[in-house]
């Protein structure tokens, strides 16, 4: 049986820790690699996904997201779908270049909008359906327009712990927004320390 994403509960994981997370580094689209304890975070995804049921694993096809879906499929025997729409922003000149010099919240030159990553990232997912539950592993900047989409919270400045699943539950009534929880540790905090 397929169903839409946002039709029932599913999960999303940000990928492990990058070379260009560890520097403090916009990474956007370029295509960098997963730090040792970013490989060591993709392996724990299997550990925190114990007991959940995945269906289908969508990926965005930037290497540090596709080597953290990978021992997830390896582990259930299940292939990754590859989807272009939920890759990161993209930071044009600020990529490369440190977080703490530039407002996430401007567009970049050369870069997209907020507005427009949004849009592109929401019409990418809206697209998406397979067997439930569904699994997209992608980016903070995905996670963040996913979360201001469906449980209409503004987290532009937030970031999404690297390698932890998130539960994205659907209201029970179809007026009220999403929530989000840690899998296996729903009071813990979703976003990694502010600096």
């Amino acid at each position: 049986m397929s169903i839409p994403l946002f039709s029932e509960r599913f999960f999303f994981i940000r990928h492990g820790e990058s070379v260009a997370n560890k520097a403090k580094l916009f990474a956007g689209q370029m295509d960098v690699e997963l730090t040792d304890k970013g490989k060591q975070d993709a392996l724990e995804t299997v550990k925190w996904l114990q007991g959940e049921e995945i269906g289908t694993i969508y990926s965005s096809p930037l290497k540090r997201v596709w080597q953290t879906a990978e021992p997830i499929a390896n582990d259930r025997g299940m292939e990754i779908l590859p989807v272009p729409g939920i890759m990161e922003r993209t930071y044009g000149e600020w990529e490369g270049k440190p977080t703490g010099d530039y407002d996430r919240g401007m567009e970049p030159p050369g870069g997209e909008s907020p507005e427009t990553f949004n849009a592109r990232t929401i019409a990418a997912a809206q697209a998406l359906s397979g067997e439930p539950p569904i699994l997209v592993v992608a980016h903070s900047g995905t996670f963040r327009s996913l979360r201001g989409h469906l449980c209409k919270i503004d987290t532009t400045y937030d970031t999404l712990k690297n390698g932890r699943p998130v539960a994205f539950i659907p209201p029970a009534s179809e007026v009220g927004p999403w929530t989000c929880e840690l899998v296996g540790a729903p009071s813990e905090s979703l976003f990694l320390p502010r600096t």
